[in-house]
């Protein structure tokens, strides 16, 4: 096949998209560990400020910057009461100083907190209530010193969640700080994962077979897809027989009310190909278009009718690697997944490296401390062991033949690799 007759990366992953647009949905969650790793559908805007009030860092001393001299000079003043966190701020009278503890209210007329560890008591104790005075020797005595400022994290109004973000801890603890207590995400997408072929078998004692392999496609797609925000509801594998695939994928549909299909296998050029068999038979419209990427070039995508129903299907290449890349690099945008970082980063080579030059050659890499990426493994599509020392991926673009060493290349950041 000639490259301009490939379909562009871009172009497929836009069909991808399209195509999972009519079975992606929403659902609102509470803020808890339910949200957790979630994709936000809608931007979230802060209730109020915060802090919504000035409010003491430190255990110490609320005061007003004039009652005081320069620094390091010792200063005796009439005590106040004390203000503990969720206490009205009051008023603070002239020439006095109030104990104050940490997250407490500043009192109307104090501008600074000295800590408790430059007063003559050194920490606050049971007797300190009837105290009524204390001495100071401050370290500092400009205004604002130990106050936080209303709104100094937080404006109200401010965007504090964007569309398309995924839900952390600190996001959700923000949200909850900012009076939101619930948030609009993407549903997970109940999803059928089969791996299709004669020689694939489930991974047991020993050796397989002469001829089998163990199946790495089934448990690897299913964790990607789960990372991306599928719900994967069966994992399973058929022999190279279309009637059987399609007879075990719509029980599995209807079983499961499942949204998607994604199968790995069968999709390429040779005479034993069952999803493009399987998409020969009545209810199977499917599209078999060579992507101009390496590995993962051969792709499927279309649907499967099922009770009345078009049920979406992407249908990847059989080599393990090749099966996760389009996973990545198709499935997870399609499903709305937020997209890597990505870098531009100097590659690190001992030799040349070739790329055929009318494909984006993804190549498994890992981030060196130095700032620079080195290759892990080879670029055939079946060292599946590279791929998991990686941390990245290096897009060789088209229209290069050889890399060298220190070339600038997009990098893909990704999870995993070696500690």
């Amino acid at each position: 096949m000639s490259d301009d007759q490939r379909t562009p990366l871009t172009d497929h992953v836009a069909d991808a998209v399209a195509l999972l647009g009519t079975v992606r949905g929403t659902e609102v969650l509470p803020l808890d560990g339910r949200a957790v790793g979630r994709v936000a559908v809608a931007e979230q805007r802060s209730r109020i400020d915060v802090p919504g009030h000035d409010n003491s860092q430190m255990d110490g001393f609320a005061l007003a910057s004039a009652a005081l001299a320069a620094a390091g000079e010792t200063v005796t003043l009439p005590l106040g009461t004390m203000i503990a966190a969720g206490d009205a701020p009051g008023v603070l009278k002239p020439g006095t100083a109030r104990p104050i503890m940490t997250g407490a209210p500043i009192p109307d007329g104090a501008d600074l907190v000295i800590p408790v560890e430059e007063s003559s008591r050194g920490r606050f104790t049971p007797s300190a209530a009837t105290d009524t005075t204390v001495t100071l020797e401050p370290t500092a005595v400009a205004p604002g010193r130990f106050v936080r400022t209303r709104g100094s994290d937080t404006r109200r109004g401010d965007t504090v969640l964007r569309e398309g973000r995924l839900l952390t801890p600190p996001r959700i603890a923000h949200l909850a700080a900012c009076g939101i207590r619930d948030v609009e995400v993407l549903a997970p997408v109940r999803t059928i994962v089969l791996s299709t072929g004669s020689e694939v078998r489930s991974a047991g004692d020993g050796a397989p077979d002469p001829g089998a392999l163990f199946d790495a496609n089934g448990p690897g797609l299913t964790a990607a897809l789960a990372e991306a925000g599928a719900e994967v509801v069966h994992t399973g594998a058929v022999p190279d027989d279309a009637a059987a695939l399609l007879e075990q994928l719509r029980g599995q549909i209807l079983a499961h009310d499942a949204d998607l299909v994604v199968t790995s296998g069968g999709v390429s050029m040779g005479a034993v190909e069952v999803v493009r068999h399987a998409a020969e038979h009545d209810g199977a419209a499917l599209a078999f278009p060579t992507v101009a990427m390496q590995p993962g070039g051969p792709q499927g995508i279309g649907t499967l009718e099922v009770d009345g129903r078009r049920v979406p299907w992407l249908g990847f290449p059989g080599n393990p690697v090749s099966a996760l890349l389009s996973c990545e690099l198709i499935a997870r945008p399609a499903l709305g997944a937020p997209a890597r970082r990505r870098l531009r980063l100097p590659i690190r080579l001992e030799a040349e490296e070739p790329s055929p030059p009318g494909l984006d050659q993804y190549r498994r890499a890992r981030v060196l401390p130095s700032g620079r990426v080195r290759l892990v493994g080879g670029a055939s599509s079946h060292l599946l062991g590279g791929y998991a020392a990686a941390d990245a991926l290096v897009l060789v673009p088209r229209g290069t033949a050889v890399v060298h060493d220190g070339d600038e290349l997009e990098t893909l950041l990704i999870p995993g690799g070696d500690s």
